[in-house]
């Protein structure tokens, strides 16, 4: 009797111990990221922007949190937070998919947000460049040299659509990516309309040229910023055709821009004004 005493308080004193050592151990674990007011776009940037580009999701809110993160960067927590329901959620990512130079913008979720669940509607977007995007920025960096020498965007970017020309040979439905494009590799490289304006994209993200994609439901090719303009330019065209027909041009026939609505959105996003 007398030993089942004894194991009865060696468990009470273990029990105990442990209810003790709990707080101890939770006080030590990293907190959980919550939201709070300072996360939501600090400026109102919407103010320098055309007002009509601002339709459905494209709005003051989302431009604001998009806006803020291209000023700011990225860090543990996001520069901005909108509201983005799952229903426009699709339209959001392709809009900050056209982005894509030579940093990658994303929907940011820091990596100790352990209750986003919470949270769902919540969007912030980070801009970073991945890291395997280093070694195409190497190869090309004679190429951004030689265009540092010139004296116009209009000069760089007529040299970056001939750069290309001569690393990619058009041929419809094949790809190819930035790390393979920007790499030493014997003969021109196989690739489509959408790999040749997204070798753009990187270029002139690396020069500061603002750049994105605008696609038709079969072909895709870049709006450039030069000369206080937004202009059109197909490095596939041209290349395929042998002549520079597409190249910051003010309109396109060829192809009909199938998100208009996003189309001004970015334009105004890159350069606020662009549009009025």
């Amino acid at each position: 009797m007398k030993s089942r005493k004894i194991v009865s308080l060696l468990l009470t004193g273990a029990m105990t111990a442990a209810l003790l050592a709990v707080p101890a151990q939770a006080a030590e674990a990293p907190q959980p990221y919550t939201i709070q007011a300072t996360h939501w776009s600090r400026e109102d940037f919407s103010q320098e922007a055309s007002p009509e580009v601002f339709t459905g999701v494209y709005s003051r809110e989302l431009y604001n949190a998009i806006r803020q993160t291209m000023l700011d960067g990225t860090s543990d927590t996001a520069p901005a937070y909108t509201m983005v329901g799952k229903e426009d959620y699709s339209a959001v990512k392709k809009l900050i998919g056209r982005m894509e130079g030579v940093l990658r913008y994303e929907h940011h979720v820091p990596q100790n947000f352990t209750d986003y669940w919470r949270y769902l509607d919540y969007f912030a977007v980070s801009a970073e460049m991945p890291e395997n995007y280093q070694v195409p920025l190497d190869f090309v960096q004679s190429a951004l040299d030689h265009a540092g020498t010139l004296a116009t965007d209009r000069e760089r970017v007529e040299y970056f659509n001939d750069y290309i020309r001569t690393l990619l040979a058009y041929e419809k439905g094949k790809t190819a990516g930035i790390t393979q494009t920007f790499a030493p590799h014997a003969g021109e490289l196989k690739a489509a309309c959408g790999s040749y304006a997204r070798a753009l994209k990187f270029l002139c993200g690396a020069a500061d040229i603002p750049c994105f994609t605008v696609s038709s439901k079969t072909h895709t090719w870049n709006l450039v910023y030069v000369d206080g303009q937004w202009l059109h330019v197909d490095v596939s065209a041209n290349d395929l055709s042998g002549r520079n027909g597409v190249l910051l041009t003010e309109s396109y026939q060829t192809g009909k821009d199938q998100a208009p609505e996003a189309t001004a959105f970015l334009k105004e996003l890159f350069v606020p004004g662009s549009t009025k």
